[in-house]
């Protein structure tokens, strides 16, 4: 009697267990929204890409979406309802300096209190991104402004 009584708790917490982890699951990854990406990504175009006489600005604005995509940014990030909501970057150009942008990405050591240590670990990485490409990830970030007029 014993033994089916230990099969049964057992059964039952290992379904609780299962559970709980698809709840957690959904919330730290919920469904995206049934508005279509495109209506989305319109509130929020990088502002300075707007400005169609500084072309170097705008290939190295693209450069930097393509390196925030590559490198997995949404796992932790999102922008414009798009990767993790937990913390969104959207407008993040109009709240910190491009010196604040890059001390953020690398985890500058002033910033560990304010990181949990696997946070700034994984921020170590991007220390070994070159140079160019941390440039044109920042330029990328500081252009992240919704648009103030009409579309």
């Amino acid at each position: 009697m014993r033994q089916q009584w230990a099969r049964i708790i057992t059964l039952l917490t290992a379904i609780l267990v299962i559970l709980l982890s698809v709840i957690f699951a959904l919330q730290q990854n919920p469904p995206q929204s049934s508005t279509p990406v495109v209506e989305v990504e319109k509130s929020f175009t990088p502002a300075r890409a707007l400005s169609e006489s500084n072309t170097a600005e705008t290939t190295l604005i693209a450069s930097g979406r393509r390196i925030f995509e590559t490198q997995g940014c949404t796992r932790c990030h999102s922008i414009a309802g798009k990767g993790n909501p937990r913390n969104p970057l959207d407008s993040v150009g109009k709240r910190r300096t491009a010196k604040a942008i890059r001390q953020w990405i690398l985890a500058a050591d002033e910033l560990k209190a304010q990181l949990s240590t696997p946070t700034f670990l994984t921020k170590q990485a991007y220390r070994k991104l070159p140079e160019e490409d941390m440039n044109a990830l920042v330029i990328y970030l500081q252009s992240l402004q919704p648009i103030t007029g009409n579309p």
